[in-house]
């Protein structure tokens, strides 16, 4: 009798987009010695990073569920970077999808309180940028993707707004590391 082959697993969207986000970063220096690693320390049992549908919880952190159903991994600065959350290897960029129906790599207004590279004094790397905007691509190809993107860019509209002088896309002019 022969062994049965099975055909390798085909990956999801989500793991897709996780792996494009592995080892590309906003800095080509370790942006968390600029802040202290602000984005992995949080203040309140409220606060973490929104997990993506279809995302699995990240082993090794706390995981709570919002008021409108969504999911937090909870950090206390302390994970391993391999299995961070989407919205984790992202920060402080999000795939915007717009109603033109294009995703583009924006800063995120959520950010502006905690990234020192929000404010504009650094400009992501380049290939960080793509890889954020490739994962939005992959992201909005399903329809829990898409419907989560078209929601997190309204709140994203509203937040920018409240901000004087916000820019949705990162400065190619800022200071680069």
């Amino acid at each position: 009798m022969t062994a049965k082959i099975s055909p390798p697993k085909m990956k999801t969207n989500i793991e897709k987009a996780l792996a494009l986000l592995e080892a590309v970063t906003p800095l080509r220096v370790d942006c968390g010695k600029l802040c202290g690693g602000r984005c992995c320390h949080a203040d309140k049992e409220a606060e973490g990073m929104r997990l993506f549908p279809d995302e699995p919880p990240p082993k090794d952190l706390r995981v709570s569920d919002t008021a409108d159903g969504g999911r937090l991994a909870v950090c206390d600065g302390t994970c391993d970077r391999h299995a961070r959350p989407l919205a984790c290897r992202i920060f402080p960029l999000f795939p915007y999808l717009g109603t033109d129906g294009r995703v583009r790599a924006v800063w995120d207004p959520r950010a502006w309180r905690v990234c020192p590279l929000v404010q504009g004094k650094y400009c992501p790397d380049r290939a960080f940028i793509r890889a954020v905007r490739k994962a939005g691509r992959l992201l909005a190809a399903t329809e829990s993707g898409r419907r989560f993107l078209k929601e997190q860019a309204a709140e994203i509209d509203q937040l920018a707004a409240l901000i004087p002088r916000w820019q949705l896309l990162p400065r190619r002019n800022a200071h680069k590391e």
